[in-house]
This record gives structure tokens, C-alpha cells and sequence, in this order.
């Protein structure tokens, strides 16, 4: 019973004892200490088996097995102890392990901790050098903020940065003393060609005017020339018609030389007939008679025509010397093809006066030879009965007056073809005076646009003008504000802040900003430099900008320190 009742013990106390071990596991972070709970652990699990098997076979009375899981229990046991003993062992050296770097980290901790005091007294020192030459960079900003550009900071310094703020701060305000002295006779340079430009536009406004005059005289020329083109035209248009009335009268004029020439032909017929009956002679003398007067009174009627055509031809040529001098007049537009038009209605003018002196003299003869005929015909009329030999004579003569007639035939069908031709002809200079009649309205429209653009140009250059003297005005804002400004080259005295106090009302550089660093600007730069600072200029601002003390900023030691 007693036996019974230790193996119950001894399992109920390894079983709470696995249990603690299961929860130090979940507690333990590091791995070693778990492998090492981890055995002690399964251990201990065999030695709960045991018991429970123990406490089996004491309750069923197997004294065998049990001496034999006694034996295995104690086995189990030692075991057990060497391992706890190993694992406390182990945890002790760990845990002097541990108490050895505390104390080495402790002693770190203490060095670091007197090294610590002894750099911030440096760094006391430092910042207490560092501000003296803060204090001097201050003083060398607010002269150079003043406008003292010949002020320079010391670069000797223990600062690294310092040294590079004092080398940096240098060489910008040496380009801007450069960019201040280039501005200045940059500015004077813009004034001067201000001044110019101003000059040259007045004159080229004067000219422009002058050209706009010119362009109104010629939309005013070329406005005449289309009205002259437009009575031109009318004129052509008139000719035309009478061409065509020339031609029909020159139709109507061959039908009665054809006529003619047949009645020559029954005058011989009559003559022949006279030689056969005598007594035929004396009626066929009078029809004769009243034939020639008849071929006289058309004759006439020719002669009445040719003077029309000749009067018709010298009003063509006058036409066409008119045309040829509105030609020449619009030569300079380039009207080649109105000129060339001028000189055919001339030369065609010129023909049909040729041919009309021509066919006058033609007719004069015939003329002369119908009175000479008629004549002879009433002179054989009163002596046919006792001249014979005149009635021959009368044939003789109606023989010619055929030849004649034939002549005069060919004559008015030559004048019949040359009116029809002047006719087409007339038909092609009216449309070329409509052409030209078109062209010269374009003219006039393209005329009044060049005065209008003229106009235009004019008024530009006088907005122009008006911005070039601004421009000077501003150039000369310009070198007034660059003159506040001291340099190598400007000897003015520009007060220093320093002399003025150190309260409130003195004023330090906060922010310092300019645009051209390095190398000299070129024109392009220096043009849109000028036309920055004139639009600065306009808004009444600067190119560098500063802030009073007053105003919220960091003190020199902060901002010294905040650098390093």
C-alpha cells in the first residue's frame, strides 16, 4: 500500500512537472535553451510512463515486471539527474556569460559616456569659434546685401563646411560683381541703341508713310487705268459692231460688182447685138446709158463706203495709238499681253487704210472710166445711126468696162475678207480689253490690300517706336538700380549696415538669389536677362531679395550648427 501510494505521488508530481516544463518551453526565445528543456521534457514523459506502468503492475501484483520498470525507472532517473545537472551547468555558464558582457557593455557605456562629455566641450569650443566667424560672415553678407559687392569671407577655417560655404559665398557674389558691372554697360549699351532705334524707326515710320502715300497714288492709277479699260472696252465693243456692219455693206458691195461685171457682160452681148441690128442700137444704147448711170450711182455708193472704211480705219489706228500708250502706261505691271494686243489692232488699223486707199484709187479709175464710158454711149446714142465705127467703139469700151468690173470684183471680195478678218480680230481684242478689264480690278483690289498693309505697318512702327522708348526708360531704371551697387569698377560709398546698429531695424541677408553664375552671359542671356529685370523693374521688385532680422530665421549658431 505504501509502495502504491509513493508511485502515485511520484507520478503526480512528474506530471505537474511536465506540465511547468510545457509552459517554460512556449516562455523560452532562445534555441538552445529550448533543446536543452526539450530533452528534459521528453524525459520527463518517460518517467510519468513509468510510473503509470509501475503503479499498473504493483495494483495487478507482477513483481517481476515491477523490479524491472524499477530498474528502468532508476535508469531513467540518472539520466535525468545528468541531464538537469548538464542543463544547470549550461545555464549557469550562460548566465555568466551574460553577466560578463553587461559588464564590459556597462563599462563601454561609461567610457563612451566621459568621451561624450569631452566632445561636447569641443564642440562647445567649436561652435563658440564657429559662431565668431558666423558673426564675421554675417557682417561681410549684410555689406554685400547693402550693396557692397567688394566684401569677401575669410575661407580659413577649421569648418569644413564653413570653408565651403566662405568659397561658395565668394565666388557668387564675384560673378555677380561681374554680372553687376556687365548690366551696367549692358544697360548703357540698350539705352544708347534705344536711342537709335528710336531714331531709325521715326525713320522708317516717314518712309512708310511715304510708301503708304505711293500705294494710294497707285490704287488711285490703277482705279483710272480700270475705268479707262472699262470706256476701252465700250469703244471695242462699238468697233466691233461696226466692223460686222463693214463687213455685211463689203457683202452687199460684192454682190453688186458681181452684178456689174454681169452687166458688163450684156452690154458686149448688147454691143454684138447692135452690130447684127442697127436697129436695135438706139434702145440698147439708152439701157446701156441708164446701166452706166446706175454702175456710176453704185460706184458712188462704193466710193461712199471706202471713206467710211477709211474714216473707220483711222479711228481704229487712233484706238490702238491710245491702247499702245495705256500699254506702255501698265508695262511696269507686267501687261505684256495688252501691249502685244495694241500693236496687232495697229498694224490690222494700218492694213485695212492700205487697203482702203487702194480700192479708193481702184475705184477712182473706174470712175473715171464709167464717165468716160457713159460718154461714149450717149455719144454713139445721138450718132448711131451714122457712126458704126462709134458702136464698135462702144463694144471696145464695154470690154474694158467688164475688165474693170472683174478687177473691181476681185477688189471688193479682197475688202470683203479683210473686214470679216478685222472683224474676228476686233472680236479677239474686246476679249482680251475683258481680260485686262478683270486683271486691272484684281489690280485695284490688290492695291487697296498694300495700302491697307501699309497703313498697318505704319501703325506698328509707331507702337514700335513707342516701345522702344520705353525700353530706354526702363534701361535707364536699370543703371539707376545698378548704381546702388559697389564694385571694383564703382567707387560709391554704399553705407554699411554695421554702421547703422545691430537692432531690429538692421537688416541681415537671409536668401540671396541671382540667375547667372559662371561664365559671362552671352547676348541671347544678357537680352532675356534685360527683359527680366525690366519686368521686375515694372513691378517694382529687385533682383535680390532680402528679409529684416525681425523676421523669423534661425540664428547664426543654429544654422552653423545645423550645417556641421
Amino acid at each position: 500500500m505504501i509502495v502504491t501510494l509513493l508511485i502515485v505521488t511520484g507520478a503526480t508530481v512528474m506530471a505537474g512537472s511536465v506540465l511547468y516544463t510545457r509552459r517554460l518551453l512556449g516562455r523560452l526565445d532562445e534555441n538552445a535553451y529550448r533543446r536543452r528543456w526539450a530533452g528534459l521534457f521528453v524525459l520527463m514523459a518517460f518517467f510519468l510512463v513509468g510510473y503509470l506502468a509501475a503503479l499498473w503492475v504493483t495494483i495487478n501484483g507482477f513483481e517481476g515486471t515491477f523490479r524491472l520498470l524499477t530498474g528502468f525507472v532508476f535508469l531513467f532517473g540518472a539520466v535525468f539527474v545528468s541531464l538537469v545537472v548538464n542543463t544547470g551547468i549550461r545555464t549557469v555558464d550562460d548566465l555568466q556569460r551574460k553577466s560578463d558582457a553587461i559588464r564590459r557593455k556597462k563599462d563601454e557605456a561609461e567610457e563612451a559616456r566621459r568621451e561624450a562629455i569631452a566632445l561636447q566641450e569641443e564642440a562647445e569650443r567649436a561652435n563658440r569659434r564657429l559662431g565668431k566667424k558666423a558673426d564675421d560672415y554675417a557682417a561681410v553678407m549684410q555689406a554685400c546685401a547693402a550693396g557692397d559687392l567688394t566684401r569677401r569671407m575669410d575661407p580659413e577655417s577649421e569648418n569644413e563646411a564653413m570653408r565651403e560655404v566662405a568659397t561658395e559665398f565668394n565666388e557668387m557674389i564675384a560673378e555677380l560683381e561681374s554680372t553687376t558691372e556687365f548690366l551696367k554697360q549692358f544697360a548703357e549699351n540698350v539705352a544708347i541703341a534705344s536711342e537709335e532705334a528710336t531714331a531709325s524707326s521715326e525713320e522708317v515710320q516717314a518712309a512708310s508713310e511715304k510708301v503708304a502715300g505711293s500705294v494710294q497714288d497707285i490704287s488711285e492709277g490703277a482705279q483710272r487705268q480700270h475705268e479707262s479699260l472699262r470706256s476701252v472696252d465700250a469703244e471695242m465693243s462699238g468697233l466691233s459692231s461696226t466692223i460686222e456692219e463693214i463687213a455685211s455693206a463689203s457683202n452687199r458691195v460684192a454682190d453688186i460688182a458681181a452684178q456689174t461685171e454681169r452687166t458688163g457682160e450684156e452690154g458686149r452681148e448688147a454691143a454684138r447685138e447692135a452690130l447684127v441690128g442697127i436697129n436695135e442700137i438706139e434702145s440698147e444704147s439708152e439701157r446701156a446709158v441708164e446701166e452706166i448711170e446706175a454702175l456710176q450711182s453704185e460706184i458712188d455708193q462704193i466710193d461712199d463706203l471706202v471713206e467710211f472704211i477709211s474714216t473707220v480705219a483711222d479711228q481704229t489706228n487712233m484706238l490702238a495709238l491710245n491702247a499702245s500708250i495705256e500699254a506702255s502706261r501698265s508695262a511696269g505691271a507686267g501687261d505684256s499681253g495688252f501691249s502685244a494686243v495694241a500693236g496687232e489692232v495697229k498694224n490690222l488699223a494700218s492694213e485695212t487704210k492700205d487697203a482702203a486707199e487702194n480700192i479708193d484709187a481702184r475705184i477712182e479709175g473706174i470712175k473715171d472710166q464709167t464717165d468716160r464710158t457713159a460718154d461714149t454711149v450717149r455719144a454713139t446714142s445721138e450718132e448711131v445711126a451714122s457712126h458704126r465705127e462709134a458702136i464698135e467703139n462702144t463694144a471696145d469700151a464695154l470690154e474694158k468696162i467688164a475688165t474693170y468690173t472683174g478687177e473691181t470684183n476681185d477688189g471688193v471680195q479682197e475688202i470683203s475678207a479683210a473686214t470679216e478678218q478685222q472683224a474676228a480680230s476686233t472680236q479677239q481684242v474686246v476679249a482680251m480689253v475683258e481680260e485686262a478689264t478683270v486683271i486691272s480690278e484684281q489690280t485695284v483690289s490688290e492695291a487697296e490690300t498694300v495700302a491697307a498693309a501699309a497703313e498697318e505697318q505704319t501703325s506698328s512702327l509707331a507702337e514700335v517706336s513707342h516701345a522702344i522708348t520705353d525700353l530706354s526708360q526702363q534701361a535707364a531704371q536699370l543703371a539707376e538700380k545698378l548704381d546702388t551697387f559697389r564694385t571694383e569698377g564703382n567707387n560709391n560709398s554704399v553705407p554699411s549696415p554695421l554702421d547703422e546698429g545691430d537692432g531690429e531695424d538692421a537688416f541681415q541677408p537671409e536668401e540671396i538669389t541671382t540667375e547667372t553664375v559662371g561664365q559671362p552671359p552671352t547676348d541671347e542671356e544678357s537680352n532675356r536677362t534685360l527683359d527680366d529685370a525690366s519686368a521686375n523693374f515694372d513691378e517694382g521688385e529687385t533682383v535680390t531679395e532680402f528679409k529684416s532680422v525681425g523676421e523669423s530665421s534661425p540664428a547664426n549658431g543654429e544654422r552653423l550648427a545645423d550645417q556641421d
